[in-house]
């Protein structure tokens, strides 16, 4: 998309509206030479970190590998600047997250004793709105504009939608919320909208639904100018917009001397540009970049990988360093890390070295199945504590959410505590709840919440309209039978506010469902669900993929169960304490939880121990990407991620089979786990080596029925009376 077609037009008339901070001014009475002399740089870091340090001016590229004290020499490059005589203004510090810039600012802070006030430091974001207080007027909007979050742009986008006379029951049209998103990445990563939607959206590239949506921003962005908001993007774009005038750009510039921006590997396009101006004019184009290539995990959100990778040819006279002394894992997790990354083509090449002592070398384990991956993963956790262990050093990281389901179920099954890191656990995912109130009105056609959800999911439908719809069916004496074959449900529908088309989705998708209660199996009722709601979860999420393979989680374990009602009686015995973030402390007294993350999640975190599951083809490598593509190097760099959370153990798993509609899928080894050098790792087969799984096992299962199971799933869930006959 063209950044100045959705700007309005620049007024001459320019306004400079400063906002003032006290911990934002610059003090001359603060004296931090005294804090600083204190500070012996050379003894402090190691010798890359010194070599950063010691000469920061021109452009620099700082590619610092995982563990490396990443954070610790940029704390030490602000320090260093400051020892210099540079004025903490003149120093802007960009980091992804406020919490990471206070988080350097008070490192900073501890380490010259006196906080270093007046620099620049927070995210893009944050920099840009001081730059559009200033210069607001010079854009065309008042000083005091109101910043509209993600939850209010979604409104207004609604607003929108109801001003343009959009059909909001048509479900071949995105929603607001995913107009917005779609507009969000084409500004963001720099494409047309027509671009965006074959990249993320396919299911809406169609040039009437296109030509709307143009129609539709043009709107969305009128109304921010008349109420005077300005959403995040904005923030960006008008930065960006601001840059593009050369005196602007040196005046905006001439503000700092030096810039440092950590992470570069996530920054999109608008950033990179952002950066690159201002670098042009910043005095002797001093500007350090932070990053590390094998970690550039995030495109599916727009970051772009070329910006580190072309850095250096951007910028004439770049220095490039290598931060490679590893600080955090055993030298057996490394090597194990270096040889998969090796394998990425696109890449600074860099092999990171140890500073630690002598460790075990990472466990390759092959099970049977997932369920068996389950029960060793709980296993060895309950092992590991034992050996002094906390359950808070510990995590299970995975490449698709999906792939938590039968690992959260059995660590509930020992009762051990977990905390699904940044997210919600399995069960308490909206798509899958919505799949299990559709079952659970089958049970019981008086359960007005799953009704409220399944209305709900039609676009137009909200609470109130649920409601109602609810009393229609509350007051019919068999409500199932009165969607299928009564017409007084269908008449009153019509009596409520819900376009006709609306009404004749709601009317088509129930009868089909339950009609398929009727005549069907559980299992094929399901299956039938699943495809019915595929449909809603396309055209609502850029990810519906991975949230179909949720429900189809859910499909293949309830073939434990003869009926639906045995299923739900089992999931409700089993999820008793599914409702909160963390799961199971209330039995463990104080002890902190295991972790359970995607790797996505865990980017920047690290543990003692690291377990890494369905390492098994088609599961990570994701069968999504082809093989011998930068996509496909993405996806090594996520395991490459994962690998180097670990400090002291990890812990590879593959499963050799997995349950699908079709009964039982045999699975080849995972390509990642191929490649490896197999002296980098053990390997222990539970297939091969039957003691290793009796004795593992053995906590929880009779020699007896291990052998009974060998050929057999174990259940998925353990209901009451399960347990009264064992």
């Amino acid at each position: 998309m063209n950044l100045n077609d959705y700007l309005r037009p620049t007024k001459n008339k320019e306004i400079s509206f400063d906002v003032f901070n006290e911990d934002n001014t610059i003090s001359t009475e603060t004296l931090i030479s005294e804090g600083l002399s204190k500070i012996d740089f050379r003894k402090d870091l190691n010798n890359q970190q010194f070599d950063v340090v010691n000469e920061i001016k021109g452009p620099q590229l700082i590619i610092a590998g995982a563990g490396s004290g990443k954070t610790r020499t940029i704390v030490y490059c602000v320090a260093k600047l400051l020892s210099e005589n540079v004025k903490p203004s003149e120093i802007m510090l960009v980091t992804f997250t406020n919490k990471a810039a206070t988080e350097m600012i008070k490192r900073v802070e501890i380490l010259i004793g006196i906080k270093p006030k007046g620099i620049w430091a927070g995210t893009f974001h944050s920099i840009a709105n001081r730059f559009l207080r200033q210069y607001a007027e010079s854009l065309g909007f008042k000083p005091n504009y109101i910043i509209i979050d993600e939850a209010d742009a979604n409104i207004l986008m609604k607003i929108t939608y109801n001003a343009t006379e959009v059909q909001t029951d048509n479900n071949s049209f995105p929603t607001p919320k995913t107009a917005r998103k779609i507009l969000s990445y084409s500004i963001n990563c720099n494409k047309t909208i027509s671009e965006t939607i074959k990249w993320k959206y396919s299911q809406y590239d169609d040039s009437k639904i296109i030509s709307k949506l143009k129609e539709i921003y043009k709107v969305y962005k009128n109304k921010k100018a008349k109420d005077n908001l300005i959403d995040f993007d904005d923030m960006l774009v008008f930065w960006n917009r601001l840059l593009d005038e050369r005196f602007m750009a040196q005046r905006i510039a001439s503000t700092f001397n030096f810039i440092l921006v950590d992470e570069y590997q996530d920054t999109n396009y608008l950033q990179d540009e952002i950066i690159r101006k201002l670098s042009k004019y910043t005095e002797k184009g001093n500007i350090l970049v932070v990053g590390d290539d094998a970690q550039s995990i995030y495109g599916f959100r727009g970051a772009n990988f070329q910006n580190i990778m072309e850095f250096s040819k951007r910028f004439e006279n770049c220095r490039i360093y290598k931060l490679t002394q590893n600080y955090r894992s055993v030298p057996e997790i490394l090597n194990l890390a270096n040889d998969s990354i090796k394998h990425n083509k696109s890449q600074f090449r860099k092999e990171m070295v140890k500073t630690r002592k002598k460790g075990v070398k990472p466990v390759h384990i092959i099970s049977e199945n997932d369920e068996q991956q389950a029960i060793i993963i709980a296993n060895k956790i309950i092992d590991l504590q034992k050996d002094g262990y906390n359950f808070s050093d510990i995590a299970v990281l995975y490449r698709a959410g999906f792939h938590s389901l039968r690992i959260e179920l059995e660590l509930q099954n020992q009762n051990i505590p977990y905390i699904v890191h940044s997210g919600v656990s399995f069960l308490e995912r909206a798509h899958v709840k919505d799949l299990l109130a559709h079952l659970r009105i089958i049970q019981n056609p008086e359960d007005e919440i799953s009704w409220s959800r399944i209305f709900s999911q039609f676009q137009g439908v909200g609470k109130k309209i649920a409601s109602k719809m609810f009393d229609i069916l509350s007051n019919t004496t068999d409500p199932l039978n009165s969607i299928i074959s009564d017409s007084l449900f269908k008449r009153k529908l019509q009596n409520l506010k819900i376009a006709k088309g609306v009404q004749e989705e709601v009317l088509l998708f129930l009868k089909g469902f339950l009609t398929s209660v009727k005549v069907d199996k559980s299992k094929e009722v399901i299956m039938k669900l699943i495809n019915q709601l595929t449909k809603h979860l396309k055209l609502q999420y850029s990810n519906w993929q991975d949230r179909v393979e949720d429900l189809k989680q859910i499909a293949i374990y309830s073939q434990n169960y003869d009926t639906i009602q045995n299923f739900l009686d089992a999931l409700a015995l089993n999820k008793s304490t599914i409702e909160t973030k963390t799961v199971g402390l209330s039995n463990n007294g104080n002890q902190s939880p295991v972790t359970l993350s995607t790797i996505h999640r865990a980017k920047g975190l690290e543990w003692k121990v690291v377990f890494i599951p369905m390492l098994s083809e088609n599961l990570f490598p994701s069968n999504k990407v082809k093989m011998n593509t930068s996509d496909y190097e993405e996806e090594r760099r996520v395991f490459y991620v994962g690998i180097t959370r670990a400090k002291e153990k990890l812990y590879l798993l593959s499963p050799q089979k997995i349950k699908n509609f079709k009964g039982v899928k045999d699975l080849n080894l995972s390509q990642f786990v191929k490649e490896l050098n197999p002296k980098v790792y053990s390997r222990l087969s539970y297939q091969k080596d039957s003691s290793l799984f009796d004795e593992i096992s053995s906590r929880n299962l009779s020699q007896e029925k291990i052998k009974k199971n060998q050929n057999k799933y174990l259940p998925l869930f353990t209901t009451a009376d399960s347990l009264l006959k064992d």
